[in-house]
């Protein structure tokens, strides 16, 4: 199974932890949760994977306590073998690469200094593996939805063959465009994140049109966070990034598609960004 069993691990780190040797359980966890990953990140270490997957929705060493119940109820609602039958059906119809996929229960909890709610659920996709962060009441549309999306990235990365440090802006925002609009193929509207209708076409364009095309060739995924995300007080808002990328993608179909399986992540970000209705003029 593609999906890799980490129930497992995480009755191992609830179990380590029931023992109280004084162990730090920060440490625990990177133990048991990021040693086996190893093999996946062989030129990263061991705390950088774990800090990086505790940033993307890892739950926090200090919730193990509530853990148990967590993973039982994933275990009883099987989606493990959910999350295995869709990656099989989405493999076989856009020709993707086999990855192994990780799934762990997202934080639950967050700072005192945070002002909207944790997420009830993301990903992280790399071009080498997968990982699922969950709660337990998620839907079975949600998860499948949340699949699609991160898979999407897996296939758009394979394709691309680039670096993280070689992965220009327009490459990053036609990554998530194309991973958004494969959940409107694949799970519908309704499943759409809400970030797609934060801003209408006029004002994404103009946004577009003087931040961003100047950027596009700007050069390391850790550089394009702000243009994704947004910043409050800043010239670019929430999610802006997110929002121009799927609009990018979804104009582009509507004026070159519809294309038949997995051909449309196979275009050139280029192709995808010149046949849009946000083409740079000249």
């Amino acid at each position: 199974m593609a999906v890799i069993r980490t129930s497992k691990w995480l009755y191992q780190f609830i179990e380590a932890c029931e023992k109280k040797d004084g162990k730090e359980i920060y440490l625990r966890q990177g133990e048991i949760l990021c040693e086996p990953l190893m093999e996946v990140f062989p030129n990263e270490t061991r705390e950088a994977v774990h800090y990086e997957l505790l940033q993307y929705g890892l739950f926090e060493p200090n919730e193990w306590e509530g853990l148990s119940e967590t993973v039982g109820e994933l275990e009883k609602r099987k989606v493990w073998e959910l999350v295995n039958n869709e990656y099989k059906r989405l493999r076989k119809r856009w020709g993707g690469p086999k990855v192994p996929i990780y799934i762990f229960p997202i934080k639950l909890k967050g700072t005192s200094q945070a002002r909207e709610p944790l997420p009830v659920k993301n990903g992280v996709a790399y071009k080498k593996a997968l990982f699922l962060f969950l709660s337990k009441d998620l839907s079975e549309e949600e998860i499948k939805a949340t699949l699609v999306h991160e898979y999407n990235h897996v296939c758009r990365l394979n394709f691309l063959d680039l670096t993280p440090s070689q992965t220009t802006l327009a490459d990053s925002l036609i990554i998530e465009g194309l991973g958004e609009y494969a959940v409107k193929e694949e799970c519908g509207e309704k499943l759409l994140a809400p970030w797609i209708a934060l801003y209408p076409y006029a004002d994404a364009t103009e946004i577009w049109k003087h931040r961003f095309v100047p950027s596009l060739g700007l050069e390391g995924v850790k550089n394009h966070q702000l243009f994704l995300f947004g910043r409050p007080r800043s010239y670019f808002p929430k999610w802006i990034g997110y929002n121009i990328g799927y609009q990018i993608v979804d104009t582009y179909v509507k004026n070159h598609g519809p294309f038949p399986k997995g051909e449309l992540y196979h275009k050139p970000t280029k192709e995808i960004i010149d046949g849009s209705d946000f083409a740079p003029k000249p």
